[in-house]
């Protein structure tokens, strides 16, 4: 039996899965809220872990990713870094109302690579991925000048978005053709743009990644190349004495003698290669549940 679809939500997730998950998730950010941080971080991976116990579908899908990233592992050590990414990913969810706090204890590298076009009042691009905590808001304490502003994608819940979007500073630029002309607009004032390139975007072009094609969103290419801008990669990782360190690099060379599409291709290659070294290096911090292939290599095995 199909359920009624209300926009892109079925009657179903509008009136009884949406706002129940909301009132749920919620709770638990109260709770955290309350605790202090070092117990609010261990009740939050824990409750990672447990959540991750019931997501049959997604951890089949962060197994099977793990298989091309990781080749070389057997299926007990993939299993080990897939628990340490639900209980990864519960800490993050503890921390969001400790906030100013574990701000206080981020180590930096890099952050002149930045100021350097602040002090020209030029923008560009700060390119990370959806690893470590990509959430924190380390602007400001790079530089009174960095006006950041996030590229983002909504979730599909809309209680989860109130919660989650309204802590985030600058301005939010959604993906897709409306964000494309919100972007050149912020670029154009000399703003920077938060952009995380490691899922799977549809419209993007086909990059390899882990030895896999996968479809890959290159607007940080063609604008940096069409506005001769800067990217700069940036990663924040979680440290095992409850640090985190945020690098930021030199910005990469554009490949301007090339034809636009094959400099898009290059740059975008390039970045996907950053990716691979940053998941190599810290495996148990990258979000391995999302579908990063073509939607036939599930299938293939078995996961719809």
């Amino acid at each position: 039996m199909k359920s009624i679809a209300v926009g892109n939500r079925s009657l179903i997730q509008k009136y009884l899965t949406d706002p129940l998950v909301g009132l749920i998730v919620g709770i638990l950010l109260l709770v955290f809220k309350i605790l202090p941080l070092p117990l609010a971080r261990l009740v939050g991976r824990n409750l990672g872990f447990v959540v991750g116990l019931f997501m049959i579908r997604r951890n089949k899908i962060a197994l099977l990713n793990m298989q091309f990233a990781f080749p070389e592992k057997t299926l007990k050590e993939r299993k080990k870094i897939l628990r340490g990414m639900w209980r990864h990913f519960g800490r993050l969810g503890a921390e969001i109302f400790h906030i100013p706090r574990v701000m206080k204890k981020v180590h930096f590298k890099g952050r002149e690579n930045v100021i350097h076009f602040c002090k020209k009042g030029k923008g560009g691009f700060l390119c990370s991925a959806h690893i470590g905590n990509w959430e924190l808001p380390f602007a400001q304490y790079i530089s009174p000048d960095l006006k950041l502003n996030p590229l983002f994608r909504t979730a599909n819940n809309p209680y989860l978005n109130k919660m989650l979007f309204k802590r985030r500073d600058g301005i939010l630029i959604p993906k897709g053709l409306a964000g494309t002309r919100t972007m050149i607009q912020v670029l154009k004032k000399g703003h920077f743009i938060s952009i995380l390139c490691d899922q799977k975007f549809r419209e993007g072009i086909t990059v390899p990644f882990f030895g896999q094609p996968a479809q890959t969103a290159n607007s940080v290419a063609t604008l940096a190349l069409k506005y001769d801008l800067p990217i700069m990669m940036a990663r924040c990782i979680y440290q095992s004495d409850g640090h985190y360190f945020v690098e930021i690099s030199k910005p990469l060379e554009l490949p301007k003698d090339l034809p636009r599409d094959q400099a898009e291709l290059k740059i975008m290659t390039h970045i996907n290669q950053i990716y691979e070294k940053w998941i190599r290096q810290n495996p148990e911090q990258w979000l391995w549940i999302h579908r990063r292939f073509d939607k036939k290599i599930y299938r293939e095995h078995g996961i719809r």
